[in-house]
């Protein structure tokens, strides 16, 4: 026993002796070979934290919490951000025909319009579709979305038929008849869907479901259905395959509108909202011509009640009635006659709410006193001259119609009801009598010269226009005996016409004045019996100008 003591108090003093030399060359060693001792060390690691997680789970877990927590953490916050972003994109567009179409789909399925945002949102994308022949692994055709482009399908085309024979090689010496179903690398997947002699690999972004592999099986099912004898007879030879009726057909399935649902429309015919939106229109429309309707009914009621009250009948009162508010304006000339308006329509007991804006005009004037001295003066107007008028007075506007006999006439009724206290406005719609006028004056052979008697009928003509300041237009009619020649005829007939014409332009006369010739004598008279009847010339005013 004094032997082995001896033995370990020297070993102990051995490794006393030695531990800060060994610690010394370790750390030297570190220093100078620190990479060559981590690539010695980090296979031992890897076992290390297997036997780790084999025994001690719970420990790794608690030690790696605080790092891998806080990434799953980061990453859930940004994925979310990103959904929240889009969503609420899609909801600050919601006036959008899409944003309208997408509520109503909410209605129909019986879902919010938030859970079918999320699903919108996180569905599957198809970025393009690879139809490859299982035999040889040729890329038979390719179709792709406008943002998505491959550079190398073939090469893909290659590496996905390499991929599922192993995987398919690996499953059948297992026992089991599973053909491989997709392949997911990032934030994509490539679903595969297999036939006879072919098979369709689809690349997606997103979540796919059942919709997405529905309408993957239906492309394939298409194409096999119409191609599959050209897939069988495939020979590497591109000349006869049908490789763009099949690009179009694979477009038409998956890049259009769904469709098995487009199928399952047409079974179901049309969608309910096609019924509902003529019947939500009618609806409107109905109730809009129904409120047109009962307000147009309220506001005869109110009128016909204050037409009915006799200090209230004078006055002219507007009433409009919209959304339940039946508004007056007017004016009044006292309070008594206001508070008796609101009590009048009290005792109507109609289903609105009076806003009453009439104003008190103590000035104002009574509507039945103004309208008797209209009455009065327009009365005696028409007993004096050759005037008619009459006239219609809606407090406080006049409106005159009728015709006066001459311009002074006129002038002196306008002025006389103008001084009529509470005439605010008259609208004339008269019209100066036109003065009747009709004479026909003769020339001897040859003559282009007005004789005396041609004078005094055109002076009777200008007095006549100037007493009455009539507007109206003067006609003159030139007509021939019909003796000789017809150009001389018209040319001596031009001459008695300007003859006229000066006369009447050295009297002032300022009306204007039309002229015809005619190469005939006037209705009634016979120019081989009276040729100079014949051989006149007819004088008018023109009925209706003023």
């Amino acid at each position: 026993m004094s032997h082995n003591n001896k033995t370990m108090q020297e070993e102990q003093e051995l490794q006393e002796a030695l531990s800060p030399i060994v610690n010394r060359l370790i750390d030297k060693n570190f220093e100078n070979s620190g990479d060559k001792i981590a690539s010695q060390i980090a296979p031992l690691i890897g076992g290390a934290i297997r036997e780790q997680i084999k025994h001690q789970k719970d420990d790794i877990v608690d030690a790696l919490y605080p790092v891998m927590g806080n990434m799953i953490s980061k990453f859930v916050t940004k994925s979310l951000e990103e959904l929240l972003n889009k969503i609420n994109d899609q909801i600050q567009n919601g006036f959008s025909a899409e944003a309208i179409k997408r509520k109503i789909r909410a209605k129909l399925k019986g879902v919010s319009e938030t859970e079918l945002l999320l699903q919108e949102s996180s569905e599957a994308k198809i970025k393009a579709a690879l139809l490859i022949d299982k035999e040889s692994g040729s890329l038979l055709c390719k179709i792709e979305n406008e943002n998505a482009s491959l550079n190398d399908a073939d090469m893909l085309a290659s590496m996905m038929s390499a991929i599922r024979s192993f995987v398919n090689e690996w499953v059948e010496s297992n026992e089991t008849h599973h053909e491989l179903g997709e392949i997911e690398y990032g934030g994509n997947k490539i679903i595969i869907e297999a036939s006879g002699h072919s098979y369709l690999a689809v690349i997606v972004e997103g979540a796919a479901y059942t919709k997405t592999y529905e309408k993957i099986r239906h492309a394939l099912e298409n194409i096999v259905e119409h191609f599959s004898e050209d897939i069988q007879k495939f020979n590497g030879n591109f000349e006869n395959f049908p490789k763009e009726p099949i690009e179009l057909q694979l477009k038409e399935t998956l890049f259009k509108e769904d469709v098995l649902e487009q199928k399952e429309e047409k079974e179901q015919k049309k969608s309910p909202f096609l019924y509902i939106l003529p019947l939500l229109i009618l609806l409107y429309i109905a109730y809009i011509s129904y409120n047109n309707y009962r307000n147009e009914n309220y506001k005869e009621a109110i009128l016909s009640r204050i037409d009915k009250t006799a200090p209230l009948a004078p006055y002219r009162i507007d009433v409009n009635v919209e959304n339940g508010v039946a508004t007056l304006q007017g004016e009044l000339p006292f309070a008594y006659h206001k508070k008796l308006l609101e009590k009048r329509l009290q005792n109507l007991h109609l289903p609105l709410k009076i806003d009453d804006q009439i104003k008190i005009n103590p000035v104002l004037t009574d509507p039945m006193q103004i309208s008797a001295n209209i009455a009065y003066l327009i009365k005696g107007f028409n007993l004096k001259g050759k005037s008619n008028i009459n006239y219609n007075f809606d407090y406080d506007t006049l409106t005159l119609t009728g015709s006066f006999a001459n311009e002074d006439e006129h002038k002196n009724l306008i002025t006389a009801l103008k001084s009529i206290d509470g005439v605010k406005k008259i609208q004339d719609n008269t019209s100066i009598k036109t003065p009747a006028y009709h004479a026909r004056l003769y020339f001897d052979t040859g003559a282009t010269k007005l004789n005396k008697d041609a004078e005094k009928k055109l002076l009777q003509l200008v007095t006549l226009l100037q007493k009455s300041k009539s507007k109206a237009n003067i006609i003159i009619d030139a007509y021939s005996d019909m003796i000789g020649d017809v150009n001389k005829n018209r040319a001596l007939a031009a001459k008695r016409v300007v003859s006229i014409k000066e006369f009447l332009q050295n009297k002032k006369i300022q009306n204007k004045i039309k002229e015809e010739i005619f190469d005939r004598a006037p209705e009634g008279v016979d120019a081989s019996k009276n040729p100079k009847e014949a051989r006149s010339i007819e004088v008018s005013l023109e009925d209706g100008n003023s």
